[in-house]
């Protein structure tokens, strides 16, 4: 449960992340934003990884071993 907690959090922030880079006010602060959205997106996608490996293989994990999302 608390992998799902930490999952949860980072795919929360990623979410704002992107919220910010859709409604910035400027070009600057879009591309920095951006830039926090695909961090965040890196840190989501490593965690559903991880939490993959230490579960059985689902329907839901493409050849690779990722979750689908």
């Amino acid at each position: 449960m608390n992998n799902f907690i930490k999952v949860s959090y980072a795919l929360q922030r990623q979410q704002r992340a992107v919220e910010r880079t859709l409604y910035a006010s400027s070009t600057e602060e879009s591309v920095v934003a951006s830039k926090w959205a695909g961090a965040w997106h890196r840190l989501v996608q490593a965690r559903l990884d991880r939490m993959a490996g230490a579960e059985q293989p689902s329907r839901y994990v493409d050849h690779r071993g990722r979750f689908l999302h």
